[in-house]
């Protein structure tokens, strides 16, 4: 008669992992754009602004609205940018839009410095 023996056998892998730094500046696709506009000279007094946005000369959208004379656009590189303004006043009647600013496209520029290189 034939005795079979089995015989177990475990590995164990051990896994090691170099930790790199990550690049903080990945490439950019948004961009900050401020705008800023003078108030109406006739009429009532404007409570607030409406805001809307063209991308790349399309369809005008409302983008939000502002109780100053400024507006900071969230703006995509690449594209171009307009926005136009209208003010509203206490009893919630709007005025016309102002002329659109000029086309902007936003540009992150060139890469900017990596970081040191280290020994791993």
């Amino acid at each position: 008669m034939r005795t079979m023996t089995l015989l177990k056998i475990s590995i164990f892998a051990v896994l090691i992992a170099t930790v790199l730094p990550v690049s903080s500046s990945l490439a950019q696709t948004d961009m900050p754009v401020g705008y800023t506009w003078t108030a109406p000279t006739t009429g009532t007094p404007v409570e607030f602004y409406v805001v809307q946005h063209s991308v790349d000369g399309g369809q005008w959208t409302q983008i939000g609205t502002t109780d100053t004379n400024s507006y900071t656009l969230n703006a995509a590189v690449g594209q171009s940018h307009q926005i136009r303004v209208a003010g509203v006043d206490a009893d919630d009647r709007q005025g016309p839009f102002s002329q659109s600013s000029d086309p902007y496209t936003p540009d992150a520029g060139a890469p900017g410095q990596p970081g040191k290189p280290i020994l791993f």
